[in-house]
């Protein structure tokens, strides 16, 4: 599905691939073809907006047997980014809460909004939620770029909402458009009832997650914030705010050498559990996307995605 991420605009302009070799792939003790399922409509998302015309074949599994890490996920999905290849799956198209990782298409809509990032934004009242944590001030005036590096870094509430409403529309034509947004993809499970997802009513499958945080990693404003460790932001006035990555993988040895952290989303509710999105590159280019929803605690869902990405990396091979 997938070439090596970056760039979205393409995806409603691209010409079918052709049908791909199926090799298998060993899952919970039964023989499971590796499947190019995150095509969105039986097309490969093309690279910085450049049709893709040839196969990318999957990787091929060194070891039948090594079926993958036990998980405390709910739904888990791993797949090779350039191919679509599953390399992994466990109840991944059940439709559960995803929590913030609602946040990652909710900056896809305001980057494809007329006014995009140009500008400034004032918080209002409106944007903070007493359930929440909040970070700014009602008052507060910033720049759209910088709230979206504290919308995406530090997954900051009042952001997604300041910038939902900063795109001129309506709360609900916001959100409609986040749905919409959806169906253009071809992601079916997900949908949406606001953009913060401190709703549980925002829901979706561990694959099309996974589908979604490929293609938001197209945009390159959104690929240069989301492997930032911390954002370091002030107000028009003056007023300092330091936002730490909500990330705790970022300092492992998933973001040292050989491997790099392209992007990731966390999020967490009571309905949902914690949840967790993220891709990871080797030193070859090769790319693995892991999702997680549905975990039962806060650091296992790191662990999971950490042993999950480890193992994808580690049990497969890639041709050159």
């Amino acid at each position: 599905m997938f070439h090596n991420l970056f760039g979205l605009l393409a995806v409603m302009a691209m010409a079918p691939a052709p049908t791909p070799f199926i090799s298998p792939v060993q899952m919970y003790g039964q023989s499971v073809p590796v499947q190019p399922v995150l095509a969105v409509q039986n097309r490969y998302l093309p690279a910085a907006g450049e049709v893709k015309k040839t196969f990318v074949a999957p990787p091929v599994k060194k070891n039948n047997k090594n079926i993958g890490p036990k998980t405390t996920g709910k739904s888990v999905f791993v797949a090779d980014v350039a191919s679509g290849g599953v390399l992994f799956g466990q109840a991944q198209h059940d439709v559960l809460p995803i929590a913030s990782l609602t946040k990652l298409m909710t900056a896809l809509v305001v980057l494809e909004s007329e006014a995009g990032l140009e500008g400034d934004l004032t918080f209002s009242n409106f944007d903070f939620d007493r359930q929440s944590k909040n970070v700014f001030l009602a008052g507060d005036v910033i720049s759209k770029k910088d709230a979206m590096r504290a919308l995406l870094i530090g997954s900051v509430n009042s952001s997604a909402s300041a910038l939902a409403g900063s795109t001129g529309l309506s709360r609900q034509e916001f959100v409609e458009r986040m749905n919409q947004k959806a169906k253009e993809l071809n992601l079916p499970s997900l949908y949406f009832v606001e953009p913060t997802g401190l709703d549980p009513g925002n829901k979706g499958s561990a694959a099309d997650v996974a589908a979604l945080i490929t293609i938001v990693l197209r945009r390159e404003e959104i690929r240069d914030i989301l492997d930032d460790p911390s954002a370091d932001i002030k107000t028009a006035d003056g007023r300092q705010y330091i936002i730490k990555s909500t990330n705790l993988l970022l300092p492992t040895y998933l973001n040292k050498t050989p491997y790099k952290i392209t992007g990731a989303k966390t999020g967490s509710l009571p309905e949902a559990g914690f949840c967790m999105a993220q891709v990871t590159r080797n030193a070859d280019g090769n790319e693995v996307v892991a999702v997680l929803l549905g975990s039962d605690n806060h650091f296992s869902r790191y662990n999971d995605i950490k042993a999950l990405t480890g193992w994808a990396f580690e049990s497969f091979t890639w041709s050159k």
